[in-house]
């Protein structure tokens, strides 16, 4: 009779484990993302090539062990250029990409990014949910920003929006407005600094 109990536990949770979606099983699975989706937000983009790029160029400290294995894409044992390459090659969608009628970032990502720091700064706090069909024409109201519309708005791949992320976007922005040929220099992140000196020819990523 105890056998016969213990062989129904045991099927009852086989049953419910089976019934669980898979996103909810694959959260905590190995393997559960892509590789090059170093920011964990179920999609390729610009802002994972500007993380590993940071992490090669700023702060090689910036990703932990788990965005490491996901930014070896090409499973060397190596974060390198050749990564962060393939992965703005492979991207989905750019970094300040965050509407769906451009498919580059403009003033309307501007536009996002001082909102948001503009109710941080006065104490709003945003939550950020893993739905990526959050939208941001609710954020002011919500105060919710899906993690892939966040990591789209850090523009130079910190993991935060501030003033810096409004300084590099807006300069991207102004210079290729402008006319600028923007060439890549194998540097997927954003920063002011990077359009210093500027005659003719800005060498950053597209």
């Amino acid at each position: 009779m105890k056998m016969r109990k213990g062989i129904s536990a045991v099927l009852a949770g086989v049953m419910a484990l089976a019934a669980l979606p898979v996103s909810a099983m694959s959260a905590s699975a190995e393997g559960a993302y892509a590789l090059g989706d170093v920011d964990m937000d179920g999609f390729i983009t610009g802002h994972d090539a500007a993380m590993v790029t940071r992490a090669l160029y700023v702060d090689n400290n910036a990703l932990n062990d788990e965005q490491m294995r996901l930014a070896d894409v090409n499973g060397d044992g190596v974060v390198d250029q050749s990564d962060a390459d393939w992965i703005h090659e492979n991207q989905v969608l750019k970094l300040g990409q965050v509407c769906s009628y451009t498919d580059d970032a403009d003033s309307t990502t501007l536009y996002y990014q001082v909102l948001y720091c503009a109710y941080s700064g006065i104490g709003k706090e945003f939550t950020i949910v893993p739905d990526e069909d959050v939208s941001l024409n609710e954020l002011e109201n919500t105060f919710q920003i899906s993690q892939l519309n966040f990591n789209l708005l850090d523009a130079n791949g910190d993991g935060k929006i501030d003033i810096d992320d409004i300084s590099g976007m807006a300069g991207y922005v102004c210079y290729k407005g402008a006319g600028y040929n923007i060439n890549e220099s194998g540097k997927y992140y954003y920063e002011l600094t990077m359009f210093n000196g500027v005659n003719g020819e800005i060498d950053i990523a597209m």
